[in-house]
């Protein structure tokens, strides 16, 4: 049994099989400029040679239990399900897009937002860094231009914009909409949602811009150290600040997208260091949950969920997926050294639906690389959720490990 994906990553090697998140950062060209090629093939070399089947995943997991959270369960039956680290916080990269959903689905049920505004699509352009996002923007854009979603006006529905933020996991999209959803109504969604531990979405263009700019002087060690000492709230005023400097201010734009794209940018130990830190976190198991919630329509309103379902099961597009399934959600993320997975599946032999959020961080840059041309991580992520031999092989395995989650 196998799970269709759709790939938007060009990494100049030609079209990957398999994509759920579609975001990764780095577009070829510039890997190939902040990766030497000898840095790449020694770090995690060992492993990277050997991840081609889920059963290889799992040996890396085990391996590096402290970089991993995995929870996977059947709905109705938690008692029985893996629960590896559940409750570490770590980087989620851009599965924490759900959230950004939730409140746009929260808003929209309620009035707030009409999903039929007409939006100017420059002011979601001003947000796209080239060279950031994989090419997920200007794909995205040419997808709705194509199925004529963009008038002569150069406007498009809002519901649009929402559906390039999950489908092609586009950066620009999501700082647009967070700056319509607005900061305090992400912030107070947590607090309805009665999730603990777990960061607020900040904005994307923010974050980059402050792991490093034009204006900065300092090192990139010295501004992490800042940053760490900073309270979370600290952070995040920097983060909007950066991110109202760059949709405010053309000339800061024009300097910092020169600066991104020179070899004066971070390379990736540098980006893996920031990322690994000031990401926004949270944990693998409230992020199940979280996914078992969309399923049952529990997590806001019926009504709610119905809209983030229209979104997060863009997949089941694809007749193969009809057929072997009655339901497919999910977001992933990656940014340098991290990758993570949040999904629900239900597949037609089965009672129920099954839950799966998976988080690896401080990846080495040749494991990284990899998962990023066969994400493995996702070929795990299915068998596990469709295979009950493999899923008790899993649970067995990382059982022993000791973490304290059982």
């Amino acid at each position: 049994m196998s799970l269709n994906f759709v790939k938007y990553w060009e990494l100049g090697i030609g079209f990957l099989p398999l994509s759920v998140t579609g975001l990764v950062i780095w577009q070829w060209q510039t890997i190939s400029r902040i990766l030497d090629i000898f840095n790449v093939l020694s770090e995690g070399k060992e492993w990277s040679s050997r991840l081609k089947t889920p059963e290889d995943l799992l040996a890396y997991i085990a391996a590096h239990s402290n970089d991993v959270s995995l929870v996977a369960y059947e709905v109705g039956n938690y008692a029985n399900g893996i629960f590896f680290n559940a409750d570490k916080k770590r980087p989620l990269a851009s599965t924490i897009k759900i959230l950004v959903l939730a409140e746009y689905a929260r808003q929209v049920e309620q009035g707030i937002l009409l999903a039929d505004e007409l939006v100017n699509l420059y002011d979601i352009d001003i947000y796209y860094l080239p060279g950031t996002d994989g090419n997920a923007h200007p794909n995205a854009v040419k997808e709705l231009r194509t199925k004529g979603y963009i008038n002569t006006a150069n406007q498009i529905e809002l519901r649009h914009i929402t559906w390039a933020m999950i489908r092609y996991s586009d950066n620009a999209a999501t700082d647009y909409l967070i700056e319509r959803l607005q900061r305090k109504n992400i912030e107070n969604l947590l607090v309805k949602l009665s999730i603990e531990n777990q960061d607020a979405p900040l904005p994307i263009i923010g974050q980059f811009l402050s792991w490093s700019n034009h204006k900065f002087a300092n090192t990139a060690s010295e501004r992490l150290q800042i940053y760490q000492a900073m309270q979370p709230q600290e952070y995040a005023d920097e983060v909007y600040h950066l991110t109202d400097m760059w949709r405010c201010y053309q000339e800061f734009r024009s300097q910092a997208t020169k600066y991104i794209k020179s070899k004066k940018w971070l390379g990736f130990p540098e980006q893996k260091a920031m990322a690994q830190a000031l990401n926004c976190s949270g944990t693998a198991r409230e992020y199940a949950q979280i996914m078992e919630k969309i399923y049952s329509g529990l997590l806001i309103s019926q009504g709610a969920v119905k809209i983030m379902r229209e979104y997060l099961e863009w997949a089941m597009e694809f007749p193969s997926n009809q057929q072997e399934l009655d339901a497919f959600g999910a977001k992933g993320g990656s940014l340098a050294g991290i990758v993570t997975e949040a999904w629900y599946v239900k597949p037609k032999n089965a009672k129920n639906a099954r839950v799966f959020a998976l988080f690896l961080e401080n990846l080495p840059a040749a494991v990284w690389l990899h998962m990023m041309q066969n994400y493995i991580q996702q070929e795990f992520g299915y068998q596990l959720l469709v295979d009950e031999k493999f899923f008790d092989l899993v649970r067995q395995r990382l059982s022993v490990k000791g973490t304290g989650d059982w």
